[in-house]
């Protein structure tokens, strides 16, 4: 990469900085992507402090330890806040942490795990209603003492087996890695680029992992539902 390409590529970065400010004007981002509106009071004693409103106009005042803290703008101008140290676990450069930021701040933009929540629902609505299902084997068991003669769904009270699908599927998503397309991105300058990659992808899977347990939980209720209407 000759100069003239590195030095666009940090002028497009600044750039993108700049923009996310403006959009929340006297704001604070956070390292992992988030951003919160309001003016800054102090920061001192490790803690970031602000004013935030709410939308019917109340007042707060909010908090971050530093340490959480990319960079704070007011009046249009940012104050970086966090510093590469190795002792404090910060081994990325400034310019890394904030591309990585930027790919966290996207990644909660854009990145929506529609196929993990439905195919979660899915697989924890249907081992919910399989659950609830009588084996012909089970009535042929010297000890059932059951009411039905012959197999089939809701004749069987539920357990607890299917509390194991969360666990599953969310742990099975959190594996997985996936091609970042372009379409994806607002920073797209910084396609190709590592640290942005690398905070896409931590949201991302924190968002797969979310909507998988969502999914599943939300598809073993549905279950349940589905069981107490239909049962015999």
């Amino acid at each position: 990469m000759n100069i003239k390409a590195l030095l666009a590529s940090i002028l497009m970065v600044m750039v993108s900085f700049v923009s996310i400010a403006q959009a929340e004007q006297d704001s604070i981002i956070l390292l992992n992507g988030r951003v919160f509106r309001g003016p800054v009071t102090s920061v001192e004693n490790g803690f970031l402090k602000y004013k935030e409103t709410t939308k019917k106009g109340d007042s707060f005042t909010g908090e971050f330890a530093t340490y959480r803290v990319f960079s704070y703008t007011q009046q249009g101008t940012e104050t970086i806040l966090y510093k590469q140290d190795e002792a404090a676990d910060n081994y990325l450069t400034v310019d890394e942490a904030r591309n990585a930021t930027l790919g966290s701040y996207d990644a909660r933009q854009t990145f929506k795990p529609r196929f993990v929540f439905w195919s979660s629902f899915v697989l924890g609505y249907g081992m919910s209603l399989y659950d609830t299902y009588l084996l012909q084997g089970t009535i042929d068991h010297p000890n059932y003492l059951g009411d039905f003669d012959s197999p089939g769904f809701f004749k069987s009270r539920p357990t607890f087996v299917p509390i194991l699908v969360p666990l599953v599927v969310s742990a099975a998503w959190s594996f997985p890695s996936f091609k970042l397309r372009e379409k994806q991105m607002i920073q797209t300058h910084l396609l190709n680029d590592e640290s942005y990659y690398r905070g896409y992808h931590r949201v991302a899977r924190q968002k797969r992992i979310f909507g998988a347990l969502k999914g599943s939980l939300i598809g073993i209720g549905a279950g349940l539902v589905t069981y107490a209407v239909f049962k015999p």
